[in-house]
């Protein structure tokens, strides 16, 4: 990687819309090859996280260089088919899915030793989505009455002590913790994995239920089980082994924490960042809260996510 001032060799084409982040996004021209220019006010995270990735051959963008003063990034162009893209066109979905699992078991294993992070998916974390979940969903989207959803506290804290005790044998792992289709993209039918700065130390099922259970796309449920299928077979490869109930336990009581963080993720960007075309997404992830907790304990849950308030 090296190091220079961005000049008149490189031709923007066009800003890029990416996400959530407040990362700024460009695409740009150096004769007939195609680069992203990024600006991230967080690029000391990104390089470090880069590097570790790259060294261990997971497939993360290469880089052509990079700012550190300017906070500028140019990488490798990935192209447009992100797994977002091939599932709305159902173009080569399920070799697309099935790349994107073998590349998340080599970032959750080999990422993991010697990784340079220091943060964990634990009980804080777990209540901090909670808690994001409860702001800006239910209370700012929903307009739901804070007396009304703090009836739903004791099960929410059921729901943290059930993560960390069942998730105990099977929380040292790489975890991207925003492993979903616009995350990953399909090139030379390999994929390739973008946006992981916010990375932590966690339990394996949570980038799984990303995945699978993703509000932006809506596979099918016997899609979904087939490809747990693959997964476990996959790490069976690898030495890792679950027994299927125990795995599809936890993978339940994830998948229905990941997407309460994604309903409040979704309604903070679209209330408060402007950024309104995520207000489509929200209806899918409820439908996936729903589902989940249809034969749960989670009865006061269920009930705030079935209300008038959630489903006019």
């Amino acid at each position: 990687m090296r190091k220079k001032e961005l000049d008149m060799e490189y031709k923007i084409i066009k800003k890029i819309n990416i996400g959530g982040s407040d990362r700024i996004f460009y695409r740009c021209t150096k004769g007939k090859q195609t680069f992203i220019l990024v600006w991230d006010r967080d690029i000391q995270t990104y390089l470090k996280l880069q590097k570790h990735l790259f060294d261990r051959k997971i497939a993360v963008p290469e880089i052509e260089w990079s700012d550190e003063d300017a906070n500028l990034l140019l990488i490798e162009d990935l192209g447009n088919d992100s797994l977002y893209e091939l599932a709305k066109k159902r173009k080569g979905i399920y070799p697309a899915y099935r790349a994107a699992i073998d590349e998340l078991t080599k970032l959750q294993i080999d990422g993991y030793n010697d990784a340079p992070i220091n943060v964990y998916y634990d009980y804080e974390h777990i209540k901090w989505e909670q808690e994001y979940f409860k702001e800006y969903f239910l209370y700012q989207f929903c307009k739901i009455p804070k007396t009304r959803i703090k009836k739903i506290d004791d099960e929410l804290e059921l729901l943290a002590q059930e993560i960390i005790k069942k998730t105990e044998p099977w929380r040292n792992f790489f975890m991207h913790r925003d492993y979903q289709s616009q995350n990953i993209y399909i090139k030379n039918k390999k994929a390739k994995i973008i946006d992981f700065q916010s990375a932590r130390i966690g339990p394996l099922t949570y980038d799984l239920t990303s995945l699978l259970r993703d509000p932006y796309v809506n596979i099918s449920k016997e899609a979904e089980r087939k490809l747990i299928d693959y997964y476990l077979k996959v790490l069976r490869k690898r030495g890792v082994r679950f027994k299927k109930r125990e795995f599809m336990n936890i993978y339940n009581l994830t998948g229905l924490q990941r997407n309460m963080q994604v309903l409040g993720a979704f309604a903070n960007l679209s209330l408060n960042k402007n950024k309104v075309h995520f207000k489509k997404y929200i209806p899918r992830a409820v439908k996936l809260i729903q589902e989940a907790l249809k034969k749960s304990e989670f009865k006061e849950l269920f009930n705030i996510v079935t209300c008038p308030e959630v489903c006019p």
